[in-house]
């Protein structure tokens, strides 16, 4: 939305009569972006910043950094009170990504339409051709909505919100090792109103007996990606579901063992099953890592402390000799001594 009214404001500022309300909506979208989001705010405006300059229009421009500056403060102080500086944040930042550089992504994010929320790693096969098509049509109508505005003189019009959307994009498909779909939510806003007014001038085009033919086409290839959409959604709410019901048994099983807060909770699924049994969380590994071993170690002998560990694989060093019971396809490994209400087994020697 942030995109939206950002890209809409800057070409209703320049249009004449010039509107002051136009230049209040510039700024304040930037800096909602800025606010939220504030490495994409920067990728969202970059075409914007450079036809500005080019034109020599210091009132768009000024309007722009000052909504950056005022969305982006909060994040660049806390850089400094926090993380040691704007740059070194940066550079935190881009190692919990896996290392920002040249990554070509675009077929992580086909893999990603078959409804899975965040893939990473991204692999398995790609969707079918019905879930994953209108993604591939999007270029193609862009380029489509483009030669239309050339040929109507309404060039900046459309020209400019494919350019943001483009602009917007390219660090999800081209600089980051994994994918999500919402990644692109903004690339998505920004190309919605040209590829829309390129399908309506190609449901108008044909000859006038052809047009009721044209806009059936058009319905039906509507329908069916709607109904393909619907499928991803279903299926996606039910994986959803499915996990959090596995979590919220795991945080009862928690609770029954003792393990309540003040408590902290490790290793896999810890974050959410965390959440649930209102836990701090950690990690030592992994893009959420925060903390070392011999930290969760003394932390274990302070609060109930639970690591869980996928059906055969080892526990870490410092949960070794924990006891722990099977639930949820895991192993839960937890503080002794504070548990009851399950048959508990020891740790053994020789068990995987």
């Amino acid at each position: 939305m942030g995109a939206l009214v950002t890209v809409g404001s800057y070409l209703r500022a320049g249009a004449p009569p010039s509107r002051r309300g136009a230049l209040g909506g510039l700024a304040a979208g930037t800096a909602l972006m800025g606010w939220m989001r504030p490495m994409d705010a920067v990728w969202v405006v970059l075409p914007l910043l450079a036809l500005g300059l080019r034109h020599r229009d210091p009132r768009r421009a000024a309007a722009l950094l000052a909504g950056l500056a005022a969305g982006a403060a909060e994040w660049v102080i806390e850089a400094y009170v926090r993380y040691g500086g704007l740059l070194h944040r940066l550079s935190e930042g881009s190692a919990i990504q896996g290392g920002l550089g040249w990554h070509l992504a675009v077929v992580d994010q086909l893999r990603s339409l078959g409804g899975r929320t965040l893939c990473r790693p991204c692999a398995g096969a790609l969707p079918g051709p019905l879930v994953t098509f209108w993604w591939c049509a999007l270029p193609l109508l862009a380029a489509l909505a483009l030669l239309f505005a050339v040929r109507a003189g309404r060039t900046a019009a459309t020209a400019l919100p494919l350019a943001c959307a483009a602009s917007a994009a390219f660090p999800y498909l081209f600089l980051i090792g994994y994918a999500a779909p919402r990644f692109l939510l903004p690339a998505y806003a920004l190309l919605a109103p040209p590829v829309a007014a390129a399908l309506l001038r190609l449901a108008s085009a044909p000859p006038r007996p052809w047009r009721p033919v044209a806009a059936g086409a058009l319905c039906l290839a509507f329908a069916v990606h709607l109904g393909a959409q619907l499928t991803v959604l279903v299926r996606t709410a039910d994986i959803a579901a499915s996990g959090h019901r596995s979590w919220s048994r795991t945080a009862t099983t928690l609770h029954r063992l003792g393990v309540r807060a003040p408590c902290l909770v490790t290793g896999e699924d810890a974050l959410p099953v965390a959440f649930y049994a209102g836990c701090a969380s950690a990690a030592t590994s992994g893009p959420n890592a925060d903390t070392t071993a011999d930290a969760i170690a003394r932390t274990a002998r302070r609060v109930p402390t639970a690591t869980l560990v996928p059906e055969g694989a080892n526990p870490p060093p410092y949960a070794r000799a924990w006891p722990w019971v099977a639930a949820e396809n895991r192993r839960l490994y937890y503080t002794p001594g504070r548990g009851e209400g399950f048959p508990v087994r020891p740790r053994q020697v020789g068990d995987g």
